[in-house]
């Protein structure tokens, strides 16, 4: 069974936009609505994988702060929650 942790993640990604940039050879990833989620790699799916991560770090230094996550109840001092998302997230494609 899937965290609500890890759906939510889900959920994010496929709102998700990627582009290539020929003048810089890199794929960009950012999801609106999320300052800062932003990665850029070689490939688009390296590009994927460091949006994930950086969505994690984004979600769990909210709960560390005390911001809710809708439907997601997730101790803020849960440890090594992110690890074990962006494994997930990597191996299923929404």
């Amino acid at each position: 069974m899937e965290s609500s942790f890890v759906q939510y993640i889900q959920k994010l990604l496929r709102r998700a936009h990627y582009e290539y940039d020929p003048s810089v050879k890199n794929w960009a990833g950012w999801i609106e609505g999320y300052p800062g989620v932003y990665a850029q790699a070689e490939t688009v799916e390296e590009a994927r994988a460091d949006l994930i991560s950086t969505l994690e770090d984004f979600l769990i230094l909210d709960l560390q702060g005390g911001k809710r996550i809708p439907g997601v109840s997730v101790s803020p001092r849960a440890v090594g929650l992110g690890r074990r998302a962006s494994r997930y997230a990597a191996t299923h494609k929404p």
